[in-house]
């Protein structure tokens, strides 16, 4: 449902890039695969890797652009 929302969304408001929210429909979708989920199982050491280098990618993808807005912004 969120994709078909975020979607119509990309398609009214200008410059909402629709590659962007399909390339996050399609790697959320491997990670949940990767990932997988079980309830009664304990997650591998591999998934708790993977999971701890999609965070550390996260947060320095969120320094990152966020450090750039700022030297934009002044220089």
């Amino acid at each position: 449902m969120w994709a078909i929302i975020m979607f119509v969304f990309g398609m009214i408001v200008p410059g909402i890039n629709n590659w962007g929210h399909g390339g996050g429909l399609a790697a959320g979708a491997l990670l949940g695969f990767i990932l997988g989920y079980h309830e009664k199982k304990r997650e591998s050491s591999f998934q708790k890797t993977l999971a701890a280098g999609c965070l550390v990618i996260t947060a320095a993808v969120l320094v990152w652009a966020v450090l750039s807005s700022i030297y934009h912004l002044f220089f």
